[in-house]
């Protein structure tokens, strides 16, 4: 079920479980602006509705995202490069102050702003061919605040540094090995399914309250 404004993001909601699925092959999943916009509004949408109890990102077999669509503002004025930005920051906040359990589910590439938004779930899987890099130095971004302190939170300021500095592109292994995700498995689908089933055994009062004090507690 497409119900966004664009069919290069898609929502659904199955038993319970809303799924926001990037679907841009031609691009590898690079964020438009308004893929960012979609994003946001299927987010709270999502927030809004009682019968969504957790939250799935996932992308494309072989690509989870790779990154902002950076040459959508490449000749852009500053005026126009400045909004982009903030409508990603916009979507950014929308998945990290969801108010359910989310989950980043990824297949191979998760780049730049794929980070971002891996970063801005609860819990991220990983399959076989997944791999991450933060290449923001190499095109003069300076990253977002809470973006790096969440990668901080979950790797440590020296492999952060160490990450953010070089734009090193690390495998699925590597990343499960320092904390940048949660899990590393072979079966990416059953892996989320089983995380879901068991998620869904769970009492909604008790999981948002643990949710709260885990989110206190990284602060």
């Amino acid at each position: 079920m497409v119900t966004a404004a664009t069919d290069q993001v898609r929502f659904d909601v199955h038993d319970g479980a809303a799924t926001i699925q990037l679907n841009r092959a031609e691009k590898r999943n690079a964020v438009s602006r308004d893929m960012w916009i979609a994003m946001t509004a299927q987010l709270r949408a999502a927030a809004d509705d009682p019968k969504v109890r957790a939250l799935v990102v996932s992308g494309l077999p072989g690509v989870f995202c790779a990154g902002a669509d950076l040459a959508s503002v490449k000749h852009a004025d500053a005026a126009v490069a400045a909004e982009y930005q903030q409508i990603a920051l916009a979507a950014f906040a929308a998945l990290r102050d969801f108010p359910r359990p989310t989950l980043a589910a990824i297949d191979g590439l998760c780049i730049g702003g794929g980070c971002n938004i891996a970063l801005a779930c609860d819990v991220r899987i990983a399959g076989p061919q997944a791999s991450f890099a933060i290449p923001a130095v190499r095109h003069a971004i300076v990253y977002d605040e809470w973006t790096i302190r969440r990668l901080v939170e979950l790797v440590g300021s020296g492999r952060a540094a160490h990450f953010l500095f070089t734009a090193q592109r690390i495998g699925a292994e590597r990343a499960a090995a320092i904390g940048l995700v949660d899990l590393h498995v072979d079966d990416l689908a059953a892996a989320t399914a089983s995380y879901l089933a068991d998620l869904m055994m769970g009492d909604d009062t008790a999981i948002a309250g643990i949710r709260a004090s885990i989110h206190r507690a990284a602060q």
